[in-house]
């Protein structure tokens, strides 16, 4: 996107080339009365008067504690301007308007120069406390000094996450320096050992939601190792919010341990990598283990499960769990190598979707081949009430928008292809339900076999344009339908699809079901094969995302294994039979 314009704000220190503000006396009580009069509904006029008290505010010439404390007194309006900017962006769609660019523009360009000023503070703060000689009676102006400069460095990696945070809702990437100023923050901290000072106690008592600059580091650190672009907005939120708990649990050190996942070179413009043999130019000194954050994350799947704060009992999903378990807990390798390649790719998305071209564009009802309650609902109904399980409180769920939209098939670019997946090109407007952790059926000719995958990632690639990558699950599927409740009434169904896999000598069969929370390991639930059902017990979740869980399982009654092949072997049959009629047209 447009963080290129960006480059230079972090690495180059603000020439100091004025000598009194224009909008105000340079003084608190004048920098009040200004900001008494910004009026927040006027959310242009506000934002450029901010932006450009800030600019003069960072070329003021004055002491750094002054500025210190008339930057602060701007901080919670700048703030608030900045969320009312980042809600006209955030969960709008991974392809921003014109109109939203002009407003993305803005609101990185007011985070970028707000922790730019935090930074000159502590780069100006640190040479005078390295050169100047203070008497004795000027003890008092040093220690303002030095509490100026970790208050500065806490502010300024504060806003740097944030920075971090609008840029994964973005799906875009870091400034240029942006890494490399946030490692230099840290390490100017240890080196001068006020990275663990507890800022609530050098701030008089207030109270701060992190304790001291290590946290503050590790909370970012945290943010990237989440790898973002791999959930969906929301998530990214939730995230952010368990982040302020969690970067208490992460531990970063100066020397490398058994622990050691991830690692730092203080000297680059990079994020923290995972911790293997690195490559010569590569010189970690900051090594980061969070065995304990994964152990507590893992504690929280139990059933008597403990959470150390309201943010994780409100934003820590099932679907959350399992990414972060997944993050932490595997390498951070990719298995298969990728090969160019170029073609189109058809895809659709969405579970109830893959159900429907499967089930040879039949409306999910009509699969169920129930004897009675089938009239109960026409489709019209059955398929907006479907939808809004699906939204939540999503208003626009109608039939008319299921047709033209949820049931829509799309054509992309293949970039290139491994073993099990694509990395394609999306251009223009995307669909909303676009996004990652979606359930997909692809496939490359639009004559050819469906294929059912999911949406492993995302990011903006140039301008109105976006990469996906996207993994395949199966190469069979069949459709099917669960229920919970005892009675077989349609609306207690849900559809659901049945993955097949050959590897080597032995098939694995998983279930796909809806990404609600009514489905768990350790449940039984009725699996319908057509006009059949049989009895199953799920066991582990495969992969849980936003959209849909993976279920291995099992048939309670093995003497039932012959409908579930039967059952398969049928619906191959149909396909087979299918794709030749579709080839001699």
């Amino acid at each position: 996107m447009m963080n290129n314009a960006f480059s230079d704000i972090f690495q180059i220190p603000t020439v100091l080339r004025r000598d009194k503000l224009s909008f105000c006396d340079t003084n608190s009580k004048s920098l009040n009365e200004w900001i008494s009069n910004l009026s927040i509904m006027q959310l242009g006029d506000t934002s450029k008067a901010l932006f450009a008290a800030l600019l003069e505010l960072s070329e003021l010439e004055c002491s750094e504690t002054l500025r210190f404390d008339l930057v602060q007194i701007l901080h919670p309006t700048i703030e608030n301007v900045l969320g009312s900017l980042e809600k006209n962006f955030f969960n709008q769609g991974v392809i921003s308007s014109d109109r939203n660019e002009h407003i993305i523009e803005l609101a990185m360009l007011l985070r970028c120069y707000f922790a730019a000023i935090y930074i000159n503070i502590v780069r100006r703060s640190s040479d005078q406390l390295d050169n100047q000689k203070f008497s004795i009676f000027a003890l008092n102006q040093k220690k303002n000094l030095q509490t100026a400069r970790t208050l500065a460095t806490f502010q300024a990696l504060q806003q740097l996450t944030q920075l971090l945070y609008q840029q994964h809702m973005l799906y875009s990437e870091p400034v240029a320096g942006q890494w490399l100023i946030s490692h230099q923050l840290y390490e100017a901290a240890l080196t001068h050992k006020y990275h663990q000072t507890n800022l609530e106690q050098i701030q008089g008592g207030k109270p701060t939601s992190l304790s001291n600059i290590s946290q503050a580091y590790a909370q970012l650190i945290l943010m990237d190792i989440f790898n973002t672009n791999q959930i969906r907005q929301s998530e990214i939120q939730a995230l952010f919010q368990c982040s302020f708990d969690w970067a208490k649990m992460v531990q970063i050190l100066s020397k490398e341990t058994d622990l050691t996942k991830y690692v730092v070179d203080t000297t680059k413009d990079h994020p923290p990598i995972y911790n293997k043999k690195q490559s010569s130019g590569f010189n970690p000194n900051v090594f980061i283990s969070t065995n304990t954050l994964l152990d507590h994350v893992t504690a929280t799947l139990h059933k008597n499960a403990e959470y150390i704060s309201k943010n994780e009992k409100i934003y820590l999903t099932p679907a959350l769990k399992f990414h972060v378990q997944t993050i932490l807990g595997t390498t951070a390798e990719r298995r298969h190598e990728r090969y160019e390649y170029s073609a189109q790719l058809h895809i659709c998305f969405g579970l109830l979707t893959a159900h429907f071209y499967l089930s040879k564009a039949k409306n999910f009802s009509e699969t169920l081949l129930l004897e009675h309650h089938f009239n109960l609902q026409n489709e019209s109904k059955f398929m907006s009430a479907w939808d809004k399980k699906l939204s939540g409180n999503n208003e626009e769920s109608s039939i008319q928008r299921l047709s033209r939209e949820s049931k829509a098939v799309y054509q992309s670019d293949i970039l290139d292809i491994s073993v099990n997946g694509y990395r394609i090109k999306w251009s223009g407007e995307a669909p909303k339900n676009l996004r990652t952790g979606e359930y997909i059926l692809v496939k490359e000719t639009s004559h050819g076999h469906w294929r059912g995958g999911v949406i492993r990632w995302l990011k903006q690639s140039t301008e109105k344009s976006l990469e996906l990558g996207l993994e395949v699950l199966a190469q069979e599927i069949f459709p099917c339908a669960v229920r919970i409740q005892a009675d077989r009434h349609v609306s207690n169904y849900h559809p659901a699809l049945l993955l097949k896999n050959q590897n080597l000598d032995e098939t694995k069969t998983t279930l796909i079901l809806p990404g609600s929370q009514i489905f768990r390991e350790q449940q039984a639930i009725h699996l319908r094969l057509g006009k059949e059902e049989v009895k199953v017990y799920l066991l582990n979740a495969q992969l849980i995302t936003q959209s849909f869980v993976q279920f291995d399982f099992e048939l309670l009654n093995e003497d039932e294994q012959s409908i579930l092949h039967k059952f398969m072997a049928q619906n191959n049959m149909d396909t087979n039979d299918q794709d030749l009629w579709e080839a001699l047209k």
